[in-house]
């Protein structure tokens, strides 16, 4: 059975009311206001929609459990070609001179092997990813094997992407510019700030993420 998860929205559980005056650094992290995704989805194809919480993949485990026989849809590279032309792509997720960060004195690098996961699994979701008022209100989107994709809001009101793809992107530029070493052993850490008042975090998350051995 396969189905599509569908984005319902991001619960907010705090806010940070003080407007930088510069990008939020790392080291403020747990400054920051967080939220827990909320996701639609239809665990049985004829079933109710059902509201889970977490990362997309806490999501499909929480699905796996109840339908042992769910499926998610796992793009092929023409159907991702297809879901994001590269001039639309270029428009919603342009980052050309974006301020990023890549030193990992405050937070630790994550591997590179499953942050490349969290992208294509983001880049197959559909669904509008919403941020709740910030600055500074961020979202666990991906996490697994200890390796962390954040979203965050630094406007001060609720923040709607045109997809998930967009989140991909950013964690793609962070992977692209901030990598250490190379091979199975790669690891990354990261943050950039897309210039409509949203950033994106690449770093390493022991919080329910699991050990994971590339």
């Amino acid at each position: 059975m396969h189905a599509k998860v569908l984005l319902a929205g991001l619960a907010s559980l705090s806010q940070v009311s003080a407007v930088p005056s510069e990008p939020v650094a790392r080291r403020a992290f747990e400054d920051y206001g967080i939220e827990v995704l909320e996701w639609e989805i239809q665990a049985f194809e004829s079933g109710p929609m059902l509201t889970l919480n977490g990362t997309i993949e806490e999501v499909n485990s929480q699905v796996l459990e109840i339908n042992p026989d769910f499926e998610f849809n796992e793009p092929s590279e023409s159907e991702l070609a297809a879901l994001y032309d590269a001039s639309a792509f270029e428009k919603r997720t342009d980052f050309s001179g974006s301020h990023y960060m890549c030193d990992t004195r405050d937070w630790m690098p994550c591997y590179l092997s499953r942050i490349k996961k969290g992208i294509t699994h983001l880049r197959g979701t559909s669904g509008r990813p919403k941020n709740g008022p910030g600055p500074g209100n961020c979202g666990r989107v991906s996490c697994a094997g200890r390796s962390a994709i954040w979203w965050c809001n630094d406007d001060r009101s609720t923040k709607e992407l045109g997809a998930f793809g967009s989140i991909a992107d950013g964690a793609q530029y962070i992977a692209d510019r901030c990598q250490l070493e190379s091979g199975l052993k790669a690891k990354v850490a990261g943050q950039v700030f897309h210039k409509t008042n949203w950033n994106v975090i690449v770093r390493y998350d022991s919080d329910n993420c699991g050990w994971f051995d590339p």
